[in-house]
């Protein structure tokens, strides 16, 4: 009777995840900034650097690299970072007008929403790298040889922190006027460390140290080494696992439901 009752409950909660997955998708469909900017944006990106690829011969910065090598990695922390500044949108409103709160009130608990949110933006986030990984490479000849255990954790570290970061930004910022505000303003930032407009290879002294460390430099890092079948460089992966235990920490202990 106990396992019945316990198998009951089991079921229960996830037929309630399932039903609140459905309804979070139909709401990132009909507001999606996600969807445009982490995966409408690099795709374009990913077209305009591989016809830039096309025209410019050689390597970049004696780095042995073309055009599309150095940036297809940078195009997946892009999509990241998209995906993860829709957060504070998302969140803060839903905070902002109530929703939060309410949901607090009945059997769905607010982390599980929460956890909703997290699985769609997580799919989110697989799409577009895939997309990334085989456009580059089947249409702009980059030559990836990823080794798959390398390129599982540096992605996955590179998620872990990046996501913690927009979890972090929903936490500290208290209205979603400002949300728009401060994560326009991060994208922008981080689009820069990540190596959008000028890679680290071409550039020299204290910024190429700042850019390679930087939390999305050092994902775009990682994951540069692990397409081209490299294990990253231990610093880099431990810049990765600090920033994510710090964001992570840090949105746990300051995040509000209302």
């Amino acid at each position: 009777m106990r396992r019945q009752a316990t198998h009951s409950r089991g079921h229960r909660h996830r037929g309630a995840f399932a039903t609140l997955l459905r309804v979070q998708a139909r709401l990132t469909l009909r507001e999606p900034y996600a969807v445009l900017l982490g995966l409408g944006l690099p795709l374009v990106l990913l077209w305009v650097f591989g016809f830039i690829s096309g025209k410019v011969s050689g390597n970049v910065a004696h780095s042995g690299l073309s055009v599309i090598d150095l940036y297809i990695p940078t195009l997946m922390v892009i999509a990241l970072i998209a995906i993860s500044i829709s957060l504070p949108n998302t969140l803060v409103r839903d905070r902002e007008i109530g929703w939060l709160r309410r949901v607090s009130t009945t059997p769905v608990s607010p982390w599980r929403l929460l956890g909703v949110q997290m699985v769609i933006d997580l799919g989110l986030a697989v799409i577009a790298v895939v997309v990334l990984l085989v456009g580059g490479s089947t249409i702009f000849g980059a030559p990836l040889h990823l080794d798959v255990p390398i390129f599982v954790v540096s992605a996955a570290l590179a998620v872990a922190e990046i996501f913690s970061l927009g979890l972090l930004l929903v936490a500290l910022i208290p209205t979603q006027a400002l949300a728009s505000a401060v994560a326009g303003v991060v994208f922008f930032l981080l689009l820069f460390l990540s190596g959008l407009w000028v890679q680290p290879v071409q550039v020299v002294g204290p910024l190429r140290e700042v850019m390679w460390y930087s939390p999305s430099g050092a994902a775009a890092r990682a994951l540069l080494y692990s397409v081209f079948n490299h294990v990253p460089p231990v610093t880099t992966l431990i810049a990765l696992a600090g920033y994510t235990v710090v964001f992570a920490y840090a949105s746990v202990r300051l995040f509000r439901w209302e």
